[in-house]
């Protein structure tokens, strides 16, 4: 009898398919992590604007109108002002709006929008919600609630009560930006349930 064995298979030879799989899942998993991520930084993205139209576009349950907007405002109440960084300024906007309907208040919609700047560059800023001072009306999308207004308000007090159907009211957001991109900021307006569309209202 010969005494000749044959001989084992090795550990690799026993698990080729199963590290031929792997080259495919391992790069396919990888991908697949980087496409959904991507995908979701990107529907997130403010980038589909809805202009705002002189004459007043319907958006979230409102009828939109242009903003104004004001560099470097006087506060609307006496007191020192809070210095700001170097090389920065204030922008004050005014946004006006209309409903029909009063309860789209009480819908999340309206009440959830968030306001900004945007550069042309594509650089945002976050409205500065600590300017007290600067504030001459309320903010925010749904307006005062205020039945009487504080005396300090002054001759724009009437935007200060509570919204009326097929009225006009005014809100306000304060930002503070530096001063190189003032003259060219954009206001939008954002809704997290309307991404990746935005409101923009030309200066």
């Amino acid at each position: 009898m010969s005494s000749a064995r044959r001989a084992r298979r090795g550990w690799f030879s026993k698990n080729v398919a199963a590290l031929a799989s792997l080259v495919v899942t391992v790069p396919l998993a990888g991908w697949w992590t980087t496409q959904s991520d991507y995908k979701s930084w990107y529907d997130a993205e403010p980038r589909d604007a809805v202009v705002v139209a002189d004459g007043g576009t319907p958006y979230e349950g409102a009828v939109w109108y242009a903003a104004s907007v004001e560099e470097n405002p006087e506060p609307k109440r006496a007191g020192a002002a809070d210095p700001l960084p170097p090389g920065t300024t204030r922008i004050r906007v005014h946004f006006r709006l209309k409903l029909d309907d009063l309860k789209v208040l009480d819908e999340p919609g309206l009440g959830g929008c968030q306001v900004h700047l945007r550069a042309p560059d594509g650089r945002i800023w976050d409205e500065d919600i600590l300017a007290d001072d600067y504030q001459d009306r309320p903010n925010g999308c749904t307006g005062g609630y205020d039945e009487k207004p504080e005396s300090w308000r002054g001759p724009l007090a009437q935007y200060y009560v509570k919204p009326v159907a097929g009225k006009p009211y005014e809100t306000v957001a304060v930002f503070v930006v530096p001063k190189s991109v003032a003259a060219g900021v954009q206001p939008t307006i954002t809704w997290a349930t309307e991404l990746p569309e935005y409101l923009a209202f030309p200066r």
